[in-house]
């Protein structure tokens, strides 16, 4: 994937006939994918999808379905350890992202920008590239409010934990 990625870098800013000086940069837009995350899981969308989950293993339960019900405990306990590594972390999103595929073209005409990453993807950047931070665009498709807000506006603050570090174990 990172390979990928810098051969399209590399494609989409070959230009022959310019020095490198005379050349605009390639503007490349990133964000927080932990603020995404955040702001997903305190959206009403994310309670939807909760509570439709919990109303289906309650059910599950009720009607003996065992195996149903099992498979939904485990489904939820993964969906945790997945949303822990994505808003602790810098796990993937692209199951959050994916709810927004159709909203990225006209974001990155809206900046300007050739690609959206996330910046935890970002190894390395020569002066060549300028790197946009979209990441409140990206959190307000969520509508979060105003306390949401200041949450991520303390995560933006804080290193990410090393992903190693985000326990299976949710009593760690």
């Amino acid at each position: 994937m990172k390979i990928t990625l810098l051969l399209v870098i590399a494609f989409l800013y070959t230009d022959t006939n310019f020095s490198q000086q005379d050349k605009e940069k390639l503007r490349i837009g990133t964000f927080d994918s932990r603020c995404v995350a955040v702001a997903y899981a305190k959206s009403d969308d994310f309670k939807k999808e909760i509570d439709s989950m919990k109303i289906e293993h309650k059910k599950a339960k009720e009607e003996g379905n065992v195996q149903l019900a099992e498979k939904l405990e485990q489904l939820g306990q993964t969906r945790q350890y997945i949303m822990h590594q994505q808003g602790f972390s810098n796990g993937s999103i692209i199951n959050i992202l994916a709810k927004l595929k159709d909203k990225f073209p006209a974001m990155a005409e809206e900046n300007n920008v050739h690609m959206i990453l996330s910046k935890w993807e970002i190894m390395f950047a020569d002066e060549s590239l300028e790197l946009v931070d979209i990441t409140d665009q990206l959190v307000d498709y969520f509508n979060p409010n105003e306390e949401t807000k200041k949450v991520l506006e303390q995560v933006k603050l804080i290193d990410p934990v090393p992903i190693e570090e985000i326990s299976i174990n949710h009593t760690d």
